[in-house]
């Protein structure tokens, strides 16, 4: 989906969520819980041409890490949302994901990617201004 159509959608859902309110219906949440997909990269399952340069960069990428991998964002509104959430995670899927899958997504860099999940909670009374901070960041306002 373009992110240009993104700040629309979070627009209408918090029109028809205040209509709902204004007739009553049960839809005052606390809290809004928005589900993405994000992934970390890891190192190939690929036969490497110099095995000892690949470990030695794999050790080097374990140390500076602390050895979690860095989490990356498919979608540019979940950096936003993260500004105004009250907590946030990521999980791993229930299905494994197959090790070569991740050699498949490779596209000239080392290291694949390894989807998950990614949960952000933002408090109810500030959703309205998290949604105008995703405006303003995917519009370049």
């Amino acid at each position: 989906m373009p992110p240009e159509i993104i700040p629309p959608m979070y627009t209408m859902l918090l029109e028809e969520i205040d209509w709902a309110n204004q007739e009553k219906e049960p839809y005052a949440f606390t809290h809004y819980l928005v589900l993405s997909k994000c992934y970390t990269e890891v190192a190939s399952t690929l036969p490497a041409l110099d095995a000892a340069q690949q470990q030695q960069k794999k050790k080097k990428a374990r140390k500076e890490e602390g050895g979690a991998g860095e989490v990356f964002y498919f979608h540019p509104e979940d950096e936003v949302l993260h500004t105004f959430a009250v907590a946030q995670g990521v999980f791993e899927y229930d299905t494994p994901v197959d090790g070569g899958a991740s050699d498949s997504k490779r596209a000239f860099q080392e290291l694949g990617v390894r989807p998950m999940g990614h949960l952000v909670l933002v408090e109810g009374n500030k959703f309205a201004s998290a949604v105008e901070g995703v405006k303003k960041y995917i519009g370049g306002q």
